[in-house]
C-alpha cells in the first residue's frame, strides 16, 4: 500500500466531517448538489452562499456548521 493510499484513506475518514473552500471540486460539489435539490435557485444565488459561509465559518469548517450558514443564506433567496 502506497503513502497516498493511506493518506487518501485518512482524508476520506477526517476529511468528510468539514469542508474545504479552498478546494473547487468540493465547492462545484456543493454547489451542484444543490442546484439539483432546488433548481429554482440561481447558480450565482448559490454561489455567493458557498463564498458568504466560506468566509463566515473559519476553518477547518465544520460540515454541520456549514450547512446550517448555507441554508441560512439560501432561506433568503
Amino acid at each position: 500500500m502506497s503513502w497516498n493510499t493511506v493518506d487518501d484513506k485518512h482524508k476520506k475518514k477526517y476529511d468528510r466531517n468539514f469542508v474545504a473552500c479552498d478546494e473547487k471540486y468540493e465547492r462545484d460539489y456543493i454547489i451542484n448538489t444543490i442546484l439539483e435539490q432546488f433548481p429554482r435557485l440561481s447558480r450565482a444565488s448559490v454561489e455567493a452562499a458557498v463564498d458568504s459561509c466560506c468566509k463566515t465559518i473559519p476553518a477547518p469548517r465544520p460540515r454541520d456548521k456549514f450547512l446550517e450558514c448555507l441554508k441560512g443564506k439560501l432561506n433568503t433567496y
